[in-house]
């Protein structure tokens, strides 16, 4: 698994700006290739996003970084399923970021653990 945690980037522990979220395109770009391998290029290892210490996200600044992890893997997966683990989530899953995961094609359920997987939205068996 690939993992950025957000607490290593950003000092602020509520994340309400799209600003905030573009600060971590650099690192999830690098952590996205630092885990490409020659006979691994489909995608298919889930990017993990852990939140640990932050207290709380805003919609725009899920939305935007759902836009950067679009971003990065527009050239990456050929065929694969785009899977993002948001762990440590600061609040629980709600309409409104469910919704955002849709605008971006992708659904999103809640796991065992707290844990917010998103995944296309034609793969996610829900």
């Amino acid at each position: 698994m690939r993992t950025l945690r957000v607490n290593d980037v950003l000092e602020d522990r509520i994340l309400v700006s799209r600003e905030s979220a573009r600060l971590l395109e650099d690192p999830l770009s690098a952590i996205m290739l630092s885990a490409k391998t020659p006979g691994n290029v489909s995608g298919a290892s889930p990017v993990v996003v852990d939140f640990q210490g932050v207290e709380g996200i805003a919609p725009s600044f899920l939305d935007e970084l759902l836009l950067i992890f679009e971003s990065l893997l527009g050239a990456e997966i050929t065929g694969g399923e785009r899977c993002l683990i948001v762990a440590n989530p600061p609040t629980r899953l709600s309409l409104k970021f469910q919704a955002i995961a849709r605008g971006h094609g992708m659904s999103v359920q809640a796991l065992a653990d707290g844990s917010w997987s998103l995944t296309d939205a034609g793969n996610s068996g829900t």
